[in-house]
């Protein structure tokens, strides 16, 4: 066989090409010294970054030599872990990965982190029980500690109280000194609400009971619906709350009529909007559940807006106050170079100190039990500080953020009248069912 020859262009291209390889070998490298510290973050927006940066500063004051680089990195998706399994893979992770906390039993699952209770019990003090439990709990996975939590957010029914009045509802039955309302007095007032011109068009909407926060899991939690069954080592979606749950979602769309609420969030808010015209803020939307995040929103945006926020909403009158809460934690990926100095890091950085200065900084809640109550640093978060005692949050399983997008296609297609909601709940079990079985056995804390 003729040997083919190449031409000089290729010559050069293939030259290169292996300079560009070189070049990236070298840049992927693990040349950090033994004072520096490499840290991704996922959490790289503008508001964030600035705090974090400021955590940096203050860690490094302390720390005379030692340099911490932050990099923002943030995934396609929740859940996904490309760049830190390629990184820990190619022996090159960074010390510290600021994560969505609802990933991290995955993570772990998956031999991506390093167990963290060997650090704590070598401390001789009980690290976790300065953080919120639930927080701790999403931190964990089979009973080991794998993150330190960093923030944490809260989800309530707000409210427009102009546009109540203007309905004629009194907004001052919304006022969370009366309690959490009943799913069904909020919707009775959105009924209430509700307006539409003379070719039955919705011009004004009391509340979208499947939009935004208002979604599966929010419902699922609200009607105690079960994740997970430790016996038997199964996903439990086909349970009671999750049957109930997507019942409501199989009335409300017809009840409201889904394919014209689709087209007044088209016509109010449409795609890349100005936010200044959120229907909430330009009283075309009376109430809507949302978390903590907005109020910053609510204060660039509609500054003057009469609001308030209150409880999400019970299945019974009497029922306790509930929320939940999401947020981020601290992990260190497996073959971290420095773990001594990786884990005083994370200590100051999601620490009291580190909580101190990012959750005034960004306006968020602390998951650090003894700042929830500091006006110094939670007296721009309304109520949501108050709802710490009731706050829960989704189970953290290794296969959570499949069950996630799995049930966002069920809700879909169950408001769209595709699939009964038993249907959808059974494709939610199959699809999800078998990948849980490769973590067995598994304990939920």
């Amino acid at each position: 066989m003729r040997t083919p020859r190449i031409r000089p262009r290729r010559l050069v291209l293939a030259a290169l090409a292996l300079v560009m390889v070189a070049a990236t070998g070298a840049a992927c490298s693990n040349d950090r010294g033994d004072n520096e510290l490499l840290v991704w973050t996922s959490l790289g927006g503008e508001i964030d970054m600035k705090p974090q940066q400021e955590i940096i500063a203050e860690f490094e004051k302390q720390n005379p030599g030692v340099h911490v680089q932050i990099v923002p990195k943030a995934g396609r998706f929740t859940g996904d872990n490309t760049a830190l399994i390629a990184a820990v893979r190619a022996n090159e992770p960074p010390n510290v990965f600021i994560t969505d906390r609802f990933t991290v039993a995955n993570q772990a699952s998956t031999g991506l982190l390093a167990n963290l209770t060997p650090f704590v019990e070598a401390d001789g003090e009980n690290l976790p029980d300065n953080y919120l439990p639930f927080a701790i709990d999403e931190a964990s996975y089979n009973g080991d500690l794998y993150a330190l939590p960093f923030d944490t957010d809260a989800r309530g029914l707000y409210y427009n109280k102009e546009t109540l009045r203007e309905a004629g509802v009194d907004p001052e039955v919304l006022d969370p000194s009366n309690g959490p309302p009943t799913i069904d007095e909020v919707l009775e007032i959105a009924e209430q609400v509700n307006e539409t011109d003379e070719k039955g068009n919705y011009t004004r909407m009391g509340m979208i009971p499947w939009d935004g926060q208002a979604f599966h899991a929010t419902w699922g939690l609200i009607n105690n619906a079960k994740w997970y069954d430790n016996d038997s080592c199964e996903i439990t979606v086909q349970s009671p709350g999750w049957e109930k749950t997507f019942g409501l979602f199989q009335a409300w769309a017809e009840k409201f009529d889904y394919q014209k609420v689709s087209a007044y969030l088209a016509t109010y808010r449409p795609p890349n909007a100005d936010p200044t015209t959120s229907p909430f803020y330009t009283g075309r939307l009376a109430m809507a559940i949302d978390g903590n995040w907005s109020l910053a929103s609510i204060k660039q945006y509609a500054p003057d807006l009469d609001y308030g926020v209150t409880y999400m909403p019970v299945p019974e009158e009497g029922d306790e106050p509930m929320t939940w809460a999401g947020g981020f934690a601290l992990v260190m990926p497996k073959n971290v170079q420095n773990p001594d100095l990786t884990w005083k890091f994370m200590k100051f950085y999601a620490g009291e100190d580190g909580q101190r200065i990012y959750a005034k900084g960004a306006s968020k809640i602390p998951t650090w039990k003894s700042l929830i109550d500091d006006k110094s640093v939670t007296g721009e978060q309304g109520i949501f500080p108050s709802m710490m005692p009731y706050a829960t949050n989704r189970p953290a399983l290794p296969v959570g953020a499949q069950i996630s997008d799995a049930m966002s296609a069920a809700q879909s297609s169950v408001l769209l009248g595709e699939v009964t909601p038993e249907e959808a709940l059974q494709q939610v079990q199959d699809r999800v069912g078998p990948q849980m079985k490769q973590f067995c056995p598994f304990t939920l804390s």
